[in-house]
Order: structure tokens, then C-alpha cells, then sequence
């Protein structure tokens, strides 16, 4: 066991804590009861003195009476001295009886074996209680002083002498019973107080190995802790960091894997695009283009090239620019109905080459909406955008626009491909793409959803989705048509 584990630690604490109590409890409890023991014993005295008291009332003989005060005091090992009103010792009996006429002469006495305040005591009609060392009887005893309350005898009182030593051997034997009880008690403590350290302890010790656990980078393991104390409280808040920390460094390695993979797919994008314009330029400068319209394909596709590099680069930095918060919006209030009208001009021919309806439903109602016109516009063309690259020919995309209370609800609805529902929570990360294999022919970059939906945000409202694999995708927005307001959820 280390010494400076907390096991230990508390252990000795609680251990020297619990002798510590023991020690005080039974020195008060020892002289307390060796106390009552002493008053128990003195009334016994006081109660045989009496009973002696009473045969010298009822006595006439002499003889007997002393015959039978002998046998009382040898029958109980103990001295009775009867003493008159000289404090002379008229008569001893049993232990030392050859000490009549051995007379003490002090100030605080008159010639006998009572001082001056026992005999005032004696007076008063009390019992006059002693222990110590006698004299007369050359060792240490517990005496008792009982009057005799009768004018007309010649006799003050009888005192009872019992030898301590029986009674200290008595008392011993308790001591030493009450010694054996407190070790006995202080080795069951210590070894109850060394199991409580180690139950406090215990998860203690096991946080502090999840916490080296978690600083190697594994978050995994949790504090098994069932109690409502403040080492409960503990465990269930290590247990909800390391939940936490994992969560984030999950995250952050996702977002560091689609940031690899980010620039891969945008090296490739541009890899592509280059070599393309690059092949054409070529193409023309060794004038292998045969007419004029050869040449007019080969400047067209270089154009096509050129602008698909523009759109990426623009995303790139629109994106960055509304994260760091340095895109401030214009915002006024905005007719949905234009934003509509244009957009629709702008994908029709799109929409009749790919061979697909994309139908536009607006409500009458509508009200314009405070916010950033050239925002909310891109927010269409990419989604409409996106729905149009992913759903095949003879598909749909519906563009539904309706009225809510303090609200507008639009709503982008396709009937292609579908998403599926692992890969719903990160289509809104940055660079995130659902299907990798079809970057290329699908066009996008993976940042207009990320766009997307920074925009909303930025304008206090709220996107969602909902999709099916094989049967299409919707994606739905609220804005509210005041400034300031939030929206938090479609609800």
C-alpha cells in the first residue's frame, strides 16, 4: 500500500480518528463507571452498617450482639468499628480487631478515628463516606460513617471498613474486559474504516485512469458511479466530458478527412478543367481546328471551363467570408415573386435539355421578406441546382412558395435519386459530397448546401430535409417576413 495513495491517507485519518474517540469515550466511561462501582460499593456499606444499627437497638445482650457482629463482619471480610460519643473505639470486629485504644491526636480531630467534620456531619444525621488509606488498619479502604440518631445512647456511630484491594481486583477485571472490548472494537473499525477508503476511493482511482486514458486520446471508457454524492456528481460530469471530447474529436476528424478529401476532389476539379483549357489552347495555337466552327467548339469549351473554375473559386470564398462573419448583408425587404421569376428564366433551358419539369407554385399571399435579395436568389439557384443534377430525365423538381402566418415557406422538392439517411446529418458539412463517384458527371463542389444553409441561418431563419433513397429529396424553408425575428424550427 503506498503512503501517499488517497486510500492510505483516508485510512490513517479515520483510523487515528476512531482512537482518538475510543481513547476519550473509555477513559470517560472508565472513570464514570469505576465511580458508580465506588457508590454502589459504599451503599452496600451503608446498608450493612444499618442493619448493624438496627441489632444494636434490638440486642439487649451484649454478648450476642458482638458474637453476631463478628460472624456479619467475617461473613462479609470487612472491619466494624463501633465508636461512642468520645470517638473512642468501644469495639472492632473482624479485620484488625487488636487496634481498640490506638488513638490518632491531630488539629483536624478529636482522639479518635472521626475528624471534627465527620463528627458534624454524624450530627446532622448523614453518612460520612472515606477512601483511602486507614491508619488503624494499616491499608486501603472504603469506609462508611453511619450515625446512630439515639440522645440517650452512648454510642455515635458505627463505621464500616472494607479492604479496596477485592474491589480493585473486581474493578481490574472490568478494566481489563473493557481494554480487550476497545481493541477488539478499535481492529473491527479499522479494518470497516480501510474498506470505506477503499470504496470511497475506488472512483476516485478510476477517474484518475480514465483522465490519463482520455489524455492518450481515449475516450471510450466511462466511471462506473451509482451515487448521488459529490464523487457521483464527478464521475457524471468526467463521464459526460469524455462524451463530449469524443464527440469533437469525432467531428474534427470527419471535418479534417472531408477537408482532405476537399482538396483532393478540388485539385482534381481544377486539375481537370486546366487540362482541358490547356489541351484547346494548345489545339488552336498549332491551328488544328479545320473551319471556323471547330474553332468557335474550342473556344466555347474553353469558356465553359473558364467559368466552371470561376464558380468554384467564388464559392470558396463566399463560403470563408460568411464563416469569419466579414459577408455583411444588405438586407431590405424583397418580393419572393422576382427572385422566382428570375431564377426560373435561368434554369429553364437547363431544365429542357436534362428532359425535366421543374414546376413553380407560388402563393398570392406571400409578403415581401426583409433580406439580402442577391443571397437569397443564390439560396435558390442551389438548391434548384442541386435538385436538377440529381434527378434523372422525365423526373420533377417542384418549387413550392407559400404564405404562413408571420412567415414564408419554401419548399424545393425533386423526385431523384435520394439521399441516405446516414449521409443526411452531413450534407450540410463543408465540402461534403453523398455520392463521391459521380463529382464529375453531378458537377457540384460540395459547398452549396454549407452555403446554403449559412445564409438561412445568417437571416434568422431555419433549413431542413427530408429524403428517400429512389424516391427524392425536399428540402424546406422558413424566413420570417419581419426584421429581427428567428425562426428556430418549421414548427
Amino acid at each position: 500500500m503506498k503512503f501517499n495513495s488517497i486510500v492510505t491517507k483516508l485510512w490513517i485519518i479515520l483510523t487515528l480518528l476512531i482512537l482518538l474517540v475510543i481513547g476519550i469515550s473509555s477513559s470517560i466511561q472508565t472513570n464514570f463507571m469505576e465511580n458508580i462501582y465506588y457508590q454502589q460499593q459504599a451503599k452496600q456499606l451503608s446498608s450493612l452498617g444499618k442493619k448493624i444499627l438496627e441489632l444494636i437497638y434490638t440486642e439487649e445482650d451484649r454478648e450476642v450482639m458482638e458474637m453476631k457482629i463478628d460472624a456479619i463482619s467475617k461473613m462479609m471480610d470487612v472491619n466494624v468499628m463501633i465508636v461512642d460519643k468520645n470517638n473512642i473505639i468501644q469495639s472492632s470486629h473482624g479485620l484488625g480487631q487488636n487496634i481498640r485504644d490506638l488513638l490518632i491526636d491531630t488539629d483536624d480531630s478529636i482522639h479518635g478515628p472521626l475528624t471534627k467534620s465527620d463528627v458534624e456531619k454524624l450530627l446532622n444525621g448523614e453518612t460520612v463516606i472515606h477512601q483511602g488509606s486507614n491508619e488503624y488498619l494499616k491499608m486501603d479502604v472504603l469506609s462508611a460513617a453511619i450515625p446512630l440518631e439515639d440522645p440517650n445512647s452512648t454510642i455515635r456511630a458505627v463505621i464500616i471498613h472494607a479492604p479496596l484491594k477485592p474491589l480493585a481486583e473486581e474493578w481490574a477485571i472490568f478494566k481489563i474486559i473493557t481494554i480487550y472490548t476497545g481493541v477488539g472494537g478499535i481492529i473491527i473499525a479499522t479494518i470497516l474504516s480501510l474498506i470505506f477508503s477503499k470504496k470511497v476511493s475506488k472512483p476516485l482511482l478510476n477517474m484518475s485512469k480514465i483522465a490519463l486514458s482520455m489524455a492518450s486520446g481515449d475516450f471510450s471508457r466511462r466511471v462506473d458511479s451509482s451515487s448521488n454524492d459529490e464523487v457521483g456528481l464527478l464521475a457524471t460530469s468526467l463521464n459526460n466530458l469524455s462524451t463530449q471530447l469524443q464527440e469533437k474529436v469525432a467531428q474534427l476528424e470527419r471535418l479534417d478527412s472531408t477537408r482532405r478529401e476537399f482538396v483532393s476532389n478540388l485539385s482534381h476539379e481544377m486539375k481537370t478543367p486546366l487540362s482541358i483549357i490547356q489541351a484547346f489552347t494548345e489545339a488552336l495555337q498549332d491551328n488544328l481546328a479545320v473551319d471556323e466552327d471547330e474553332k468557335e467548339q474550342y473556344l466555347n469549351n474553353i469558356s465553359e471551363e473558364v467559368e466552371r473554375l470561376k464558380r468554384l473559386v467564388i464559392e470558396v470564398l463566399d463560403l470563408k467570408k460568411m464563416e469569419e462573419g466579414c459577408d455583411d448583408f444588405q438586407k431590405e425587404y424583397v418580393d419572393l415573386k422576382e427572385i422566382v421569376e428570375s431564377v426560373r428564366s435561368e434554369f429553364y433551358t437547363f431544365s429542357e435539355k436534362k428532359g425535366i419539369d421543374l414546376l413553380f407554385t407560388i402563393d398570392k399571399r406571400i409578403q415581401p421578406v426583409f433580406c439580402n435579395k442577391d443571397r437569397i436568389k443564390q439560396v435558390f439557384i442551389n438548391l434548384i441546382d442541386n435538385a436538377l443534377r440529381h434527378t434523372l430525365q422525365g423526373g420533377q423538381v417542384y418549387v413550392t412558395i407559400s404564405a404562413k402566418v408571420n412567415s414564408v415557406q419554401i419548399e424545393v422538392r425533386d423526385t431523384g435519386e435520394g439521399i441516405p439517411s446516414d449521409d443526411l446529418p452531413m450534407i450540410w458539412e463543408r465540402f461534403y459530397k453523398v455520392d463521391k463517384s459521380r463529382i464529375r458527371v453531378a458537377g457540384g463542389t460540395g459547398l452549396g448546401l454549407a452555403i446554403t444553409k449559412k445564409i438561412i441561418e445568417t437571416h434568422g431563419g431555419c433549413i431542413e430535409v427530408q429524403s428517400k433513397l429512389s424516391e427524392g429529396t425536399t428540402f424546406t424553408i422558413v424566413l420570417s417576413y419581419k426584421k429581427n425575428n428567428v425562426t428556430k424550427s418549421l414548427n
